[in-house]
């Protein structure tokens, strides 16, 4: 007796097909991928609707022996606070002096890759060449362990830096505002009435200090009395006004007398206002650092 071979049921419909067909009679679904089935283990044909191999038991979706499952990327965690990052991580970038034009826009940048940077209208390695008032080797700006130092290098008009917050003052410390240039020194105070040679019923009239307007050339020019208490220096109104500079705002700056100390603020002017450093200053990002009519801002 022949035994025929079973026809194998479709495994999308169910229908059974004659074994020699590929596609199902019933709804077109292939039949050979599914009649070429094999054990991943041993090999014997696994036929559609069986889900185990009858011979080794082995599931009939495992993968082929010797393959590996894919494994998940693998994610680096980032540092812990605290902790130094990675060693390729990029270096810092050196900070920079940008040129601030006269209309307020950013113009050429410098990067400060050496430990000593000189500004200067001929010699060093930034050079302003257009502006006379700029010293041929004015200032120098050292990088160090991070930090950032500005000097003056004996110029004759000076090194500036702009005022952020009050800043106590000495006498002989020098400001710019706008186009003037004032040194704060003491005031005499009035001689008593009791004094030989004081004019008779002369009284204190309460100024504690001065500002004397330097000219351009090293003279003198105004001596501008100071209240103890506070002094408004503007354009339009206050106890020191001048109203020729269209530098100076309406309300520009403000020193305030005291018994132990001076203390200057910029009141929110266009231009700000600036005092002469006396030795090394360190300097950080935002700060403003004037050399002759050069506005020079720092940034990280």
């Amino acid at each position: 007796m022949t035994f025929m071979e079973s026809a194998p049921p479709c495994p999308r419909c169910g229908r059974e097909n004659d074994p020699a067909f590929a596609f199902c009679h019933g709804c077109g679904h292939s039949l050979r991928a599914e009649a070429d089935r094999s054990c991943a283990r041993c090999g014997a044909k696994l036929p559609p609707s069986f889900r185990f191999c009858g011979h080794c038991g082995q599931p009939s979706d495992a993968p082929p022996r010797g393959s590996t499952a894919p494994s998940s990327p693998v994610v680096p965690e980032p540092p812990l606070p605290g902790h130094a990052a990675s060693a390729t991580a990029a270096p810092a970038s050196p900070p920079r002096l940008v040129l601030i034009r006269h209309d307020g826009q950013p113009g050429p940048v410098h990067r400060l890759e050496r430990e000593v940077t000189i500004c200067g209208r001929r010699d060093g390695d930034l050079l302003l060449p257009d502006d006379g008032s700029v010293s041929p080797r004015h200032a120098a700006v050292t990088v160090r362990d991070g930090r950032i130092r500005v000097e003056d290098l004996g110029s004759a008009s000076g090194t500036f830096l702009r005022l952020r917050s009050p800043r106590s003052l000495t006498f002989g410390d020098e400001l710019r505002l706008g186009r003037q240039l004032l040194r704060l020194e003491p005031m005499p105070r009035a001689a008593p009435a009791s004094t030989p040679g004081a004019p008779w019923g002369s009284t204190d009239p309460g100024y504690r200090a001065r500002l004397v307007q330097l000219l351009e050339g090293g003279g003198l020019g105004e001596v501008l009395p100071l209240r103890a208490g506070a002094n408004t220096i503007g354009r339009e109104s206050g106890e020191v006004a001048f109203p020729g500079d269209r530098y100076v705002s309406g309300r520009h700056a403000r020193v305030d007398v005291g018994e132990a100390a001076v203390t200057l603020t910029d009141l929110g002017s266009s231009n700000g206002t600036f005092v002469r450093l006396q030795g090394p200053t360190e300097i950080g990002p935002g700060d403003q650092v004037l050399l002759g009519m050069q506005l020079l801002r720092v940034e990280a």
